[in-house]
């Protein structure tokens, strides 16, 4: 509704010097304003709680990946160790005292290693 259709029944609304007073703005024409505030609201509100639960998700998933960092960590060092260890029990001294000890070889002397040429 423009300006001159308000004074236009406020014009009329005094000349006519009636008991009822007839209103300046009608319920249909504050029924559309009243709808967009209660959506533009209630949008508001959704995008509050979706800004709520985007920061929950990332601090979660932020927690989920220091743990895993944390288990990475542990990892590694169990490795480096599992290959100490493997350097350790496939170490020639190793080898060589374990077959002594168990299956009785021994190391050649020098004179009884031959030395076998391929001759063509």
């Amino acid at each position: 509704m423009r300006l001159s259709d308000i004074k236009k029944k406020v014009l009329s609304w005094r000349r006519n010097d009636e008991a009822s007073v007839e209103p300046l703005i009608d319920s249909g024409e504050l029924f559309r304003p009243a709808v967009i505030l209660c959506v533009l609201i209630i949008a508001i509100v959704m995008t509050a709680l979706l800004v709520i639960q985007a920061a929950y998700d990332y601090r979660r998933l932020f927690n989920d990946h220091q743990v895993l960092v944390h288990q990475w960590d542990e990892l590694q060092v169990e490795w480096g160790q599992l290959l100490l260890e493997q350097s350790t029990w496939g170490g020639h001294s190793r080898i060589e005292s374990e077959a002594e000890s168990r299956i009785g070889m021994r190391a050649p002397e020098p004179s009884d290693i031959e030395i076998v040429r391929d001759e063509q």
